[in-house]
């Protein structure tokens, strides 16, 4: 069994996790965020665009 702890992330960033969730492949949220999101493993960068992984479906999910 995985567990998942969540990863510090502002609530400007969490925001941010939110919009490529619901927008992508075209989402617009600061540079800086999207490479932490990649880099958390939360977002990944695909030939359509950033969309959310797995993780960071768990991740959006453990924070309602």
């Amino acid at each position: 069994m995985t567990m998942h702890t969540p990863k510090l992330l502002t609530p400007e960033e969490f925001a941010s996790l939110i919009e490529v969730a619901i927008t992508s492949p075209t989402p617009v949220i600061p540079a800086p965020h999207l490479a932490k999101l990649i880099m958390l493993g939360y977002v990944t960068e695909t030939a359509k665009g950033p969309v959310v992984t797995g993780d960071g479906l768990i991740r959006i999910t453990e924070s309602e």
